[in-house]
């Protein structure tokens, strides 16, 4: 091992609400010989990255808050100032700041079998070594843009979403976003009226569902973060977006209400369309030919309303290639562009090159990076065999398609604030290391429960599957009581015991 290296008992990988909640967890338990590293200049993860006008949660922040942490929210669905705000109020809160190390950009993990400890590289040359990892770095993290001919060419600026250029200026610009997910769908009605020209280069038609969104009074905001009013509020709003998981699995006595309820989407959808778009081509190009579910559901109520707007035009022929001036379409239209966003998401699991933004390598020089390439497994989307005690928040088939990531990320870090707990309880332990036959039982079961969901049976492209179209690797199937108990107790007989 590095013997310049810094060593701490663990290191936590991310500053996102995975990393504040392990930082919380070990201190709870009386453990505070850790270090966060943050690769961005300050603490924060998507609500300080993902700052592109428009953006918010789109589960209410009722339940889309950490469980123990209650904070007055102003809207029912907060934008990403607010969530911001809530992210600081957080690490405030719990004094995260002195434990964290800014502008490490981790590059490799390599474990050391004859000391069972970690060594942590850094793209800024810092080495560190740590017994346990907690590795919380970002699902939606690496943002993908599409490698479109002509790009580097255009005269204008641009950017992602997740990479918004607040130096530059879109009021009275032409601008072009390309791409017609969740986040180009917050963009558009958010710049719209303050833009010359706005055109929205459209892919594959989204599920686009209305919600009831508000702002709260002083007053209400007062009386639900009560005690017991609080709690009830988030059980309500757990217990609808729980039961919504019937939707997505493949339950037979539910067929019949699922298939009403998607029905009742679906009118809703195409009455919307009608309403909004008057172009009757157009129109039938947004309304999905795939089922409710199989891609990121989009909920809207400005969405529509913008693209009916006279100064935004859609685009459905798709882009030939980028030029100097703006986009050349499919259909031979020669675009004029001022700026040009890409609205096109993140790899997430779907290419497990870009999974992982750092090399990984366990016992006897596994290299996780490599194995993950072939098949994304895991046990419990937390730990990997081959590579003791290392934990991967938000693993392999640990997000959500229906509820708040939050409530998986406390189940996942706390199982992991039990297993460390219970090594360091044995002073004859080391490591811990989940053996290959648990893991392989826990990965069966995972995928034959997946066949049962839309996300696996669609037959549509979506950023949680392999290649956009194979298997799901990114969404769990498990509804959100059945991820927390599977999780809630820690049992070392999973593990080889390394002493």
């Amino acid at each position: 091992m590095k013997k310049d290296a810094q060593y701490f008992e663990t290191v936590i990988i991310g500053t996102g609400f995975s990393g504040l909640l392990a930082a919380i967890g070990l201190q709870k338990k009386n453990n505070h010989d850790f270090v966060l590293l943050e690769r961005g200049a300050d603490i924060g993860g998507t609500w300080r990255d993902n700052s592109y006008p428009g953006a918010e949660v789109d589960i209410p922040t009722g339940l889309y808050s950490i469980s123990f942490i209650p904070y007055k929210f102003k809207k029912r669905y907060s934008p990403q100032s607010e969530l911001l705000e809530y992210t600081n109020y957080i690490i405030d809160k719990f004094n995260i700041r002195k434990h964290t190390k800014t502008k490490q950009s981790v590059t490799k993990l390599t474990y050391n079998d004859s000391e069972c400890l970690w060594q942590v590289e850094t793209k800024s040359g810092e080495h560190y070594n740590a017994r346990f990892i907690i590795d919380t770095s970002g699902v939606l993290a690496n943002p993908k843009t599409p490698d479109i001919k002509g790009a580097e060419s255009f005269q204008g600026e641009k950017f992602h979403t997740a990479q918004w250029d607040h130096s530059v200026p879109y009021q009275g610009k032409r601008v072009g976003i390309i791409g017609s997910g969740c986040s180009a769908a917050q963009v558009v009605p958010a710049i719209a009226e303050q833009v010359d020209k706005l055109t929205v280069f459209m892919g594959k038609a989204q599920w686009i569902i209305p919600r009831s969104d508000r702002t709260y009074s002083a007053a209400e905001r007062f009386i639900t973060n009560l005690p017991g009013i609080r709690h009830l509020k988030r059980l309500m709003i757990f217990s609808y977006h729980e039961i919504r998981f019937a939707a997505f699995r493949r339950y037979p006595f539910t067929s019949k209400i699922t298939g009403f309820i998607k029905y009742l989407y679906a009118r809703t959808l195409r009455k919307n369309l009608e309403k909004y778009i008057d172009d009757e081509k157009l129109r039938q190009h947004m309304m999905p030919d795939y089922e409710l579910g199989g891609r990121r559901v989009i909920p809207s109520n400005r969405y529509l309303p913008a693209l009916s707007r006279d100064n935004v035009d859609v685009d459905i022929s798709g882009i030939e290639s980028i030029t100097p001036t703006g986009i050349r379409t499919k259909d031979g239209q020669d675009i004029p562009l001022d700026i040009i966003v890409y609205a096109t998401g993140f790899f997430a699991y779907s290419d497990m090159k870009k999974a992982l933004t750092f090399d990984v390598y366990g016992s006897g020089g596994r290299h996780l990076n490599s194995e993950w390439e072939n098949e994304a497994v895991s046990y419990k989307g937390i730990t990997v065999s081959g590579y003791p005690n290392y934990f991967k928040v938000n693993g392999p088939n640990t997000g959500t398609g229906h509820s708040s990531q939050l409530c998986y990320m406390e189940a996942m870090v706390n199982y992991t604030i039990k297993a460390i707990c219970a090594v360091k309880r044995d002073n004859t332990i080391k490591a811990i290391d989940v053996r290959s036959h648990i893991q392989s039982e826990y990965v069966t079961k995972m995928k034959n429960t997946m066949k049962l969901t839309v996300w696996q049976r669609s037959n549509c492209s979506a950023f949680y599957r392999k290649n956009m179209t194979g298997e799901v690797t990114s969404l769990s199937p498990e509804s959100v009581v059945n991820f927390i108990f599977s999780r809630k107790w820690f049992r070392l007989k999973d593990y080889h015991l390394l002493k």
